[in-house]
């Protein structure tokens, strides 16, 4: 077990802190295939969703022997999980305990859409969810037709409370900023409501363009000036920034997600799904096709290797996936794990980045500016 050398804001009570061994679980399905979504959803159908889980159970057998001890988190992410009936999450449980450690468990994340109702918040928390994060994109009528969700955004108002009232420990909100037709009052009312609700962590992404027919981005400078007064408005309602797009009051964090961006390790179970295990320093990724159908009838059919990132190399991806965090890198922690200086990865460009205002450093740590988060991808293509 490896634990983390430093620990972010909102986890020092935490006796363990990521990096560690997590658990990713893909629902495919889908009432509305959104056109901005870039995930693998397909329209639900009944001998699918009643297949499923065996085939989960399949290739949980296989990974199970491989998986290092505890799983400290578990996500079940979509398509749409809440679709599936509470008995579905009572076995997906079960089976999984069946095939990993699940003592040490901390945190078990699931999430749901704007339509999901009171009753079925209840049920999952029943099944022995602890986080949940609704994804309701907007609260605005207007903003959700231009994204093509078609649930009305009054429901959307009562979301976290039911959510409370169900049992869950830390309640969290999705929104889409930064699409064409959208304006910056749209967003700063989609904050201001969001905000009056009291969610314990706010996820707020730049629409990405997914195909011809999907919305389209808005203009870059529009978004960037969204981007700074969203930022604003969430650090000054009592949120933290601790990744680009994430922010939550403390104690919040998503951990599941933290041990992404801490290079920890992960299991994804189902079509569409990613895995990463590292073994005396080198690590290996796979992942499982897109592909339902191929899947349900044997799920080791859709499995594709991806690579091995030899122990020379890691660093480098180590060092994008920690500019992610608000907190940056932290040089003497980072120098321990890999075995090298994160300003040696990136020599001269590091003087470049100070002066084009995107990264600011210390004798201690390296962190993404303002403008640098807006500008990450730019960022990150340079590091690579």
């Amino acid at each position: 077990m490896r634990h983390a050398t430093s620990v972010e804001p909102g986890l020092k009570s935490l006796r363990i802190s990521p990096p560690f061994f997590s658990l990713y679980i893909h629902i495919p399905f889908c009432r509305n295939l959104c056109p901005y979504c870039h995930f693998y959803r397909i329209p639900p159908r009944p001998a699918d969703e009643d297949a499923y889980l065996p085939a989960l159970a399949r290739e949980a057998s296989t990974l199970g022997p491989r998986s290092p001890d505890p799983v400290r988190t578990v996500f079940v992410g979509g398509g749409t999980p809440s679709l599936l009936p509470a008995s579905f999450y009572s076995g997906l449980f079960s089976m999984l305990r069946d095939h990993f450690n699940l003592d040490g468990l901390m945190e078990t994340t699931v999430e749901v859409d704007a339509r999901v109702t009171r009753d079925e918040l209840s049920a999952l928390a029943d099944c022995g969810f602890d986080r949940v994060s609704i994804g309701v994109k907007s609260f605005r009528q207007t903003s959700l037709k231009k994204l093509g969700v078609p649930h009305d955004h009054e429901g959307s108002l009562a979301l976290v409370s039911w959510a409370r009232e169900a049992g869950f420990a830390s309640v969290g909100i999705d929104l889409l900023y930064g699409f064409e037709g959208q304006e910056m009052g749209d967003v700063v009312r989609d904050l201001q409501t969001g905000l009056a609700l009291m969610p314990d962590h706010i996820s707020l992404y730049a629409l990405e363009e997914c195909g011809e027919k999907g919305p389209r981005e808005g203009d870059p400078d529009a978004t960037a000036g969204m981007f700074r007064e969203a930022r604003r408005i969430l650090l000054a309602g009592g949120f933290r920034q601790y990744e680009i797009c994430n922010f939550a009051r403390p104690g919040h964090i998503s951990l599941h997600n933290l041990n992404y961006w801490m290079d920890g390790d992960y299991f994804g179970l189902g079509p569409s799904s990613h895995s990463a295990l590292t073994s005396r320093g080198s690590r290996k990724r796979w992942a499982n096709r897109a592909d339902l159908d191929g899947y349900l009838k044997n799920p080791s059919s859709v499995l594709e290797e991806l690579c091995v990132e030899e122990p020379e190399k890691r660093p480098v991806e180590a060092l994008i996936l920690a500019l992610r965090r608000s907190g940056g890198v932290e040089l003497e922690a980072f120098t321990r794990r890999y075995g090298i200086d994160p300003r040696t990865l990136l020599g001269p460009a590091l003087g470049q980045f100070r002066e084009m205002g995107l990264i600011r450093s210390s004798a201690k740590v390296i962190r993404l500016t303002t403008r640098g988060m807006l500008l990450s991808n730019e960022v990150f293509e340079r590091i690579l």
